[in-house]
């Protein structure tokens, strides 16, 4: 069965200056319907790194109506190919063609599909406007800073990616998304202990072919996006692909440079890949990004301030003003007037700017039937400067700005294989790790101006082995550990630049903040994994798993207050039990997965902003225990009819708490955790015989309450209640699959939920950053 390839021609229509000269960049200035005459028509298959034929995603098979089936999905979550369903591993993994028929174009939307995953955009702190907050199972982390470490692993085309910076991709040229719940240690390494995200892109293959599409929908936003594949030889195959994505901003910002809003997207992507496949035992792959972000600043509002924060900047340019916290009217006062849901009254001016690119080289040899050998190989780089006015009014209460750089360079040597009688499956690896950088921080608050920031290394050698035998035909027992050295180093620059003076506060300016000297935070960990699974027949697997996994300690990175060194935190470890059955049967119909966990998280690491410290900082702030389940399944019920579904629960609580933060109680949410996610997709597939195919689809996403202060404490107003999504879409294709056109409508039902919210009682204001809201869109392409 061939695959849908997305793609559109008539993207050359009139907008604003830059997207027609960008839109004329991609579509070459001529129509590529007119080109679709002298290209030959692409099979569209897809090849995985490892130069074996794709895995094939869960789809109803079209040209058999009247004998529905779901098709093959194998996945790699063991290092070796294996089918979805006989993997024992909480698991959800999307076709990038799957993600393209919900008119999906970035990889956060993914926490709508699967369930207990939280993949927020988040500004945490900083003006940064790209950045990836990722929780599964209640377990990850809210902020970019180098100090600390990810506690969902991201990785793509095989590669670690060490910095949430940037990890909102925009989906170019993807083959598929996997998303593995819970521990995942041993074979991916530290910062995994909730789970890891692995993104595959399209790898070349010998199939001459091409796709575009572009998408035109709210706030002007223009989408296009052009792939080409090419076999340059017999042994010798490319892809590139270019993406474009612009859309205008949704908060208003009078005060900032032409009054442009906040929110929006500028965003070009170039990417490519060459293959040499020799002979068949060997593939060598080379891959290459290019990503350029330009934004006018994260989307946030200031809604109010907290009427206890009497202490705060706020309160102190009010009472010098003539007024008080929560009475103040003349014209230097911080009051209602800068409260909005809409409007950004900042005039310190914001903006996020990020450049990064990326290369990897995968070269894969079977030495032999039984034993097949791979380096991954990988380098990137990323630039940035971001800014924001955290206060959103024209008082200089709080402004941050970041300059930003970050390198790293990644060696994985694996080893995978079977033996005796092929009862015996093994992986086994070396993985080497160097990250550095710098992040310098000019922050000006009401009463000083300082400095912040410094220089980081990171330095990680790991290796591992896991094995799976075969006790019987139906019973497997998997046994694996990884010995990781994680070594982080911290070179602060540090120092204030001016105060408001006495008596207020008065300190020298050049006064360092802490000693410009290298600090270290060097840690080891084993992490154990063993699964058992059962097969109880051919169509239903039972698991168990128990795994370790730990997430690297770091340093508090924006400081305030002199030290004679900066705040340190130890690593934070999990010890989790799991599960699980998995069904796929009904005449390959049905396809059910169901998993229950129970977790022990110790030393849990928190960014807390108390009233003890200005700026936020890094703590180990106890113990706590997460339990809960998911569900998922997916149905062809015949007739073109398909749906698919999930659920899931994540109860995370506090256990025991040690003195070193204020307002954290025991009952106390965990941030951008919901107890509750769900999730209904139906669609149905008309024939209209010679005229083509008609898709409407309709998808609905539910999550419960949760606390989105990125800061931890729990306050009632940014507390976002229950919210329910509503995605409309209709697809027409045509009889080849060659040209399709769809129209959607996403959050239907105009949910203006709180993407995320954040409050320091040093300063006293409510940051809240809401979804745009309903969006509608039409979207074409076409494929050769």
């Amino acid at each position: 069965m061939r695959r849908i390839a997305s793609g559109f021609s008539v993207g050359c229509a009139d907008g604003r200056a830059r997207r027609v000269l960008r839109t004329i960049m991609l579509c070459g200035g001529t129509s590529l319907f007119a080109l679709s005459a002298f290209i030959p028509q692409a099979s569209g298959q897809t090849i995985p790194p490892s130069g074996k034929p794709a895995a094939k995603k869960s789809r109803v098979a079209s040209k058999q109506p009247q004998a529905p089936r779901l098709e093959e999905v194998t996945v790699t979550a063991r290092k070796r190919a294996e089918r979805i369903e006989r993997t024992p591993i909480s698991m959800t993994s999307i076709s990038g063609t799957e993600l393209a028929a919900r008119g999906i174009s970035s990889i956060d939307k993914i926490q709508n599909l699967s369930p207990n995953i939280t993949f927020g955009n988040v500004a945490s702190n900083s003006g940064v406007a790209n950045a990836a907050a990722v929780f599964i199972r209640g377990i990850g982390q809210t902020d970019f800073s180098f100090g600390v470490d990810p506690g969902v692993g991201m990785y793509v085309d095989g590669v670690y990616v060490g910095s949430p910076v940037g990890a909102v991709l925009n989906m170019v040229d993807i083959s598929n998304v996997s998303i593995l719940r819970g521990p995942q240690g041993t074979l991916f390494g530290r910062n995994t202990i909730g789970g890891a995200v692995s993104v595959s892109s399209l790898t070349p293959n010998s199939t001459l072919s091409a796709k575009a599409d572009v998408k035109y929908g709210t706030g002007n936003r223009i989408n296009s996006r052009v792939f080409f594949n090419v076999p340059l030889s017999r042994t010798v195959f490319a892809n590139f692909s270019v993406g474009s994505f612009m859309q205008d901003g949704y908060v208003h910002a009078p005060y900032q440079k032409n009054q442009r809003e906040l929110g929006n997207q500028d965003t070009l992507v170039f990417k490519g890949a060459l293959r040499w496949h020799p002979i068949d035992k060997l593939n060598v792959t080379l891959r290459g990004n290019w990503v350029r972000d330009r934004s006018n600043g994260a989307p946030f509002v200031t809604t109010g301030v907290n009427p206890s924060s009497t202490g705060s900047m706020i309160a102190l340019a009010n009472h010098i003003a003539g007024g008080t916290l929560t009475n103040c009217t003349a014209p230097g006062c911080f009051n209602s007037r800068y409260y909005s849901k809409n409007t950004n009254y900042g005039t310190g001016p914001d903006y996020s700017n990020l450049t990064s690119w990326s290369t990897s080289a995968t070269i894969d040899y079977d030495l032999s039937q039984y034993l097949d050998l791979k380096s991954i190989t990988a380098y990137s780089k990323s630039l940035g400067k971001f800014a924001q006015d955290r206060d959103a009014s024209p008082l200089p209460v709080n402004y941050v700005a970041d300059l930003y750089q970050e390198k790293q360079f990644s060696e994985e040597v694996q080893a995978t294989g079977r033996a005796l009688n092929n009862r015996l499956h093994y992986a086994t690896g070396i993985y080497y790790f160097d990250q550095s950088g710098y992040d310098i921080e000019p922050n000006q608050f009401y009463v000083l101006s300082l400095v912040s920031g410094g220089q980081f290394t990171d330095k990680n050698y790991a290796g591992y082995a896991q094995a799976t035998y075969s006790i019987t035909k139906k019973f497997n027992i998997t046994a694996g550990v990884r010995y990781t050295e994680d070594n982080k180093s911290f070179l602060p620059n540090q120092y204030y630049v001016s105060t408001i003076g006495a008596p207020i506060l008065s300190i020298p300016p050049g006064t360092r903040i802490v000693p410009y000297e290298r600090f270290h935070n060097n840690n080891a960990r084993w992490t154990p994994m063993v699964n058992l699974s059962y097969q109880i027949t051919p169509e239903l697997m039972a698991y168990t798993t128990f795994s370790q996994g730990f997430k690297g300690g770091g340093f508090t990175q924006r400081l305030t207050n002199i030290a004679p060194s900066p705040p340190s935190f130890r690593p934070e470890t999990v010890n989790s039990f799991e599960g699980g059955l998995k069904f796929y049967g009904l005449n390959h119909r049905l396809r059910l997965s169901a998993a229950g966990f129970f977790t022990f998280y110790d030393d849990v690491q928190l960014l807390v902003a108390d009233a003890t410290h200005i700026g936020p900082y890094y703590t180990n702030a106890g113990k706590a225990q997460i339990s809960g389940f998911e569900l998922e399944g997916q149905y062809a019920l015949g007739d073109g009819w398909t749906a698919l579904g999930s659920l899931g629960m994540t109860d995370a609580h506090y256990t025991q708490l040690n003195n070193t933060v204020q307002g954290l109680t025991l009952n106390s949410m965990f941030t951008l955790v919901s107890k509750w996610t769900a999730n209904l997709g139906m669609a149905k597939r008309i024939d209209l015989g010679r005229y083509g195919t008609m898709t409407p689809r309709a998808d609905v996403s539910y999550r419960s309450r949760y606390n989105a202060d990125l800061n931890a404490i729990q306050y009632n107003t940014l507390i976002q209640p229950k919210y329910i999504l509503v995605n409309l879409s209709t697809r027409w294709a045509s009889r080849n699959e060659r040209y399709y056109f769809q129209v959607g409508l996403d959050n239907a039902t105009n949910e203006k939920f709180m993407a995320w919210g954040s409050y320091s009682a040093s300063f006293g204001n409510y940051l809240k950053s809401f979804d745009r809201g309903r969006q509608w869109y039409f979207q074409g392409g076409v494929s050769f």
